[in-house]
């Protein structure tokens, strides 16, 4: 394969934006519900939290449709396991409506992006 193919196949910074945006703030969001449900404190998570984390964080390297990503509630395809799943949804119940006080723009975006797919 030429050098010039495999940059045409290769994904483009924006085309990752949501992805990469999405990586970045699931730690964050399970760190908040972590503080706020078993009392941890700082860049500290308990042990069950911290696997949740890996575990996302895995789903999301292994997910088929980084390029121009959507929020994984708006996939069809659903990879978390059941309990992962669950721990998760309590994660995005807790700490969404935080997010508006500590990362304004994301939260306002992601409920403007909700809004959009409900009306499909």
């Amino acid at each position: 394969m030429s050098e010039e193919t495999k940059k045409q196949s290769e994904p483009t910074e924006k085309q990752l934006k949501h992805w990469k945006q999405e990586k970045e703030l699931i730690p964050v969001m399970i760190r908040m519900y972590c503080h706020g449900n078993h009392g941890t404190k700082g860049k500290e998570v308990c042990e069950k939290c911290r696997d949740l984390t890996e575990y996302a964080e895995f789903r999301l390297d292994k997910c088929p449709f980084k390029v121009d990503k959507k929020f994984c509630s708006f996939c069809k395809i659903h990879c978390y396991k059941p309990e992962y799943k669950d721990q998760i949804k309590a994660v995005m119940k807790y700490s969404g409506p935080r997010m508006i006080t500590t990362h304004p723009v994301f939260a306002i975006s992601h409920v403007i992006q909700m809004l959009k797919y409900k009306k499909q």
